[in-house]
């Protein structure tokens, strides 16, 4: 047998918004809770999401537990057993975590995988493939590498 699809919302506002077992466009609310959903685009004060899909964030303070995170720019990030693309944040808390790049002030991390983690005080166990002089080192050759590029094809034309 199959399950019913879930319902698609194309989007949300209010003082709460909460979002269970559905599919959402946009959410602009205060307050957004999010279980076992997908939400494509999420601007609030606060965000809760558990088990849930978010694909692009802007809050003042970001909670994700057993999900998935695009993008997020936040004051303060948790995040718990979870995968994540992009975090821009003041603070972030992650625990057991796979990322692609951490960029935050302050960055509190128990069993985190990364591609670059940069911050102005990272502590705890981060594997990271570029620390932040890494990172701004392969940022700044890829830079000169793509002008030094395009002023050969100007040179060829």
């Amino acid at each position: 047998m199959s399950q019913p699809d879930s319902p698609v919302v194309p989007s949300a506002q209010g003082d709460v918004v909460r979002v269970t077992e559905a599919a959402v466009g946009s959410v602009r609310a205060d307050r957004v809770v999010s279980q076992r959903s997908t939400v494509r685009h999420t601007h609030a004060q606060h965000v809760q999401a558990d088990r849930s899909l978010m694909v692009m964030n802007r809050t003042d303070q970001l909670n994700v537990t057993r999900g998935a995170l695009g993008g997020a720019t936040s004051g303060r990030t948790q995040v718990r057993n979870a995968a994540m693309g992009v975090n821009v944040s003041g603070n972030a808390r992650l625990e057991n975590v796979a990322a692609s790049w951490v960029v935050a002030g302050n960055v509190q991390a128990d069993r985190v995988l990364s591609l670059a983690v940069v911050g102005g005080n990272v502590s705890g166990n981060v594997r990271a493939l570029f620390g932040t002089r890494a990172a701004i080192a392969f940022g700044l050759a890829l830079g000169v590498s793509s002008l030094v590029a395009r002023l050969i094809g100007r040179l060829l034309r």
